[in-house]
């Protein structure tokens, strides 16, 4: 192997275009200016991360550092092209041959080049989620396995666990076990159709996403020539939200930033959030561990809150045991202290949303400058129901409206049919849930009742097998066994006990099959249930959706013309964002944080780091809303506590220092 012998750039004065001590405060300029080697840089929320890391790679340029030896990988690829269209604008030079782009875009490009060497051709097809799941769906078809009735994981619930796998490290067997349970048996089924699905892949010559890491990291691994070759490329390797990395990607920037060694990641350990889909705290609370030469940075001074926000995120990360200690420090001017309003139930809390909302508007706060967030999506249907009812047009991020639902539609749909056996949008619903029954089917045997007359005669009549056809046999039983159940007196009287039955005669077991998050379908499932316990009769029931403003499927959207919306979304989703207002609903005990989320310390903390990103969301205004009661059907009213994260805030109920308390009262 021939010598490699090092041209190193001759020694000259810089001559920089940009003011970088008038343009950056001292932390910034700390990072901005610093020299080679591993830097990390930790940066809090609000603290000018963006605008560090494009000064960085202007001041790089600047020095003498060719635009292409500089690889920048972010989690967006528009992150990317924003960073070095500002550098661009910075430094009055092209910066566009700057490598940036997300971890898989620069996989791509690697692998465009290289993976000829793991048996990949150059031109090889990149397949999306639909493509995958089809061949997933041929690869099944050829195991001894009994797919009839979903009782062998659908193509892509496979898909997920293989996804999981990968960005987790953990076994197929791990995967299965904690997440999903009910599939476990088949662990060696899926295990070999994960191995039939990859030798297609490569037969086909097509990646999958997950697969332009995977064969990225192999290409590192298995051959040190190339490695060191892809290595040398860059001078310099900068990663942006380094606290959301995976196994893989923090492998890939050690491997990527090897030959030079000048590395810097900046993220916020106390922004990471997650873990459910990979990302793995250790990687920026470790990596001083992994490279003992690293210089540490710490961007304190936050431009977003103001000092009575962060007052209060600063005491609820500080009960955090590991984590990087730092107290973010305002730069805006006095705000009023966060309130912490003490609601009696769900009811009251969307009546003090909304109407606050209404006043923030009066007030000339733009409704897109307020957003209301949650810990789990059926947190909110209240408060959407609650703003349809005033009017209010709202947003919702964190998925469709809660009566625009699959799930909700689908269970709602047997109770419409039930009180009016003439609807056949809801037959239809319905019918399609049951193995054997299409379109033309259900149509028919919709026919066949009408003609009949007596919905509870059709159902029980034994030519209604013949009409449906011998593949459906089976699944027609438990579908009219569920309706027929529903037409009972004591069922028709009560809509929260038919709910109850379609949930557990049929949908239940259906949801498993269906839907990987099954568990978060029946629990917005058991909300309404819950919700149905006001509304006594079915009929009453359906006929107080309607008013809500078509809720049983049409927009709940008031139908403004005006951009204007208020946003509501879970906390995972609001992540980056920042609203002049904000709302954080359920801060009450097992609702936020959840009980099956923080079992363990770990757990915990890891909910914790979500209470913080939803306070550090405020630049202004921020309430904290904890309903006193809840209604289970099972326990009747339940006596709710504040959530751990107020009360640890506010020990002995000492909210003055950093809560103003608010009591409601009916006027």
């Amino acid at each position: 192997m021939a010598r490699r012998y090092q041209l190193k750039r001759a020694p000259s004065a810089a001559r920089y275009r940009i003011d970088y001590d008038q343009r950056l405060n001292d932390e910034q300029l700390a990072v901005v200016t610093a020299g080679s080697g591993k830097l990390l840089v930790i940066a809090g929320a609000g603290s000018g991360k963006t605008r560090t890391l494009t000064y960085r790679v202007a001041r790089l340029i600047e020095g003498g550092v060719s635009p292409d030896r500089i690889l920048l990988l972010t989690f967006t690829n528009r992150a990317a092209a924003e960073m070095t269209g500002r550098v661009q604008e910075l430094i009055q030079l092209d910066a566009r041959a700057v490598h940036g782009g997300t971890f898989h875009s620069i996989g791509r490009r690697i692998l465009r080049e290289h993976g000829d060497r793991i048996g990949y051709p150059t031109n090889f097809g990149i397949i999306d989620r639909e493509d995958s799941e089809s061949l997933l769906k041929q690869v099944i078809a050829e195991l001894d396995v009994d797919t009839r009735r979903g009782r062998f994981p659908r193509p892509g619930t496979v898909l997920n666990v293989l996804s999981a796998s990968v960005n987790t490290g953990e076994s197929i067997g791990d995967v299965l076990v904690s997440r999903y349970p009910q599939f476990a048996e088949h662990e060696d089924a899926v295990a070999d159709a994960a191995l039939r699905y990859q030798a297609r892949k490569v037969d086909f010559g097509v990646m999958d996403f997950d697969d332009l890491l995977v064969n990225w990291r192999r290409l590192m691994a298995d051959d040190d020539e190339l490695a060191e070759r892809l290595s040398a490329r860059y001078e310099h390797v900068l990663v942006d939200e380094y606290q959301d990395t995976n196994a893989i990607q923090a492998e890939l920037v050690d491997r990527m930033s090897a030959v030079h060694g000048n590395l810097m990641v900046v993220g916020d350990d106390c922004q990471s959030i997650y873990s459910f889909r990979g990302a793995d705290f250790r990687n920026i609370l470790e990596f001083e561990q992994r490279h003992p030469s690293a210089k540490r940075f710490m961007l304190r001074r936050n431009y977003r809150s103001t000092p009575q926000i962060l007052g209060l995120a600063n005491r609820s990360i500080a009960c955090n045991e590991e984590q990087f200690e730092k107290e973010l420090v305002s730069e805006q001017t006095p705000g009023p202290l966060p309130a912490h309003v003490r609601c009696r139930d769900e009811a009251e809390q969307a009546a003090f949303v909304a109407q606050r909302i209404l006043e923030l508007r009066d007030e000339d706060v733009p409704l897109d400058r307020i957003a209301v967030l949650y810990r789990a999506h059926y947190q909110s249907m209240e408060l959407q129901l609650e703003l349809n009812r005033r009017g209010v047009p709202f947003l919702v991020r964190s998925g469709q409206r809660f009566f625009e639902q699959r799930h909700i539609k689908d269970v709602l749909a047997f109770l419409r049919f039930v009180e009016n056996p003439r609807d056949q949008l809801a037959f239809q619903r319905i019918a399609l849930l049951a193995d054997g029954i299409g379109a033309k089917t259900a149509n028919r045997v919709f026919a066949w009742i009408q003609a009949h007359g007596d919905l509870e005669g059709a159902l029980s009549h034994p030519d209604a097998r013949t009409v449906v056809g011998r593949r459906a046999q089976a699944s027609w039983g438990a579908l009219t066994n569920t309706l027929l159940g529903l037409t009972q007196p004591s069922r028709r009287n009560n809509a929260s006990e038919a709910l109850d039955w379609v949930r557990e005669q049929l949908y239940e077991p259906y949801a498993q099959r269906a839907f990987d998050n099954f568990p978060n379908r029946l629990r917005e499932i058991e909300t309404l249930t819950t919700y149905a316990t006001q509304h006594g009769t079915i009929r009453g029931f359906i006929d107080s959706l309607s008013l809500e403003g078509d809720a049983t499927g049409l927009d709940l959207d008031p139908g403004s013309d005006d951009d204007e919306q208020v946003v509501l979304s879970t906390v995972h989703q609001a992540k980056g964002l920042e609203f002049q207002a904000v709302f954080v609903l359920w801060l009450a005990e097992d609702r936020f944080p959840l009980a099956r989320a923080s079992e363990t310390r770990e757990e915990l903390e890891e909910e914790r780091r979500l209470f913080y990103v939803a306070t550090t969301r405020a630049q202004r205004e921020l309430y904290l809303t904890s309903p006193m009661l809840a209604f289970d059907r099972r326990e009747g009213t339940v006596v709710l506590r504040p959530s751990p994260f107020v009360r640890e805030i506010a020990p002995d109920g000492d909210e003055g220092a950093v809560l103003e308390r608010w009591d409601l009262v009916h006027g």
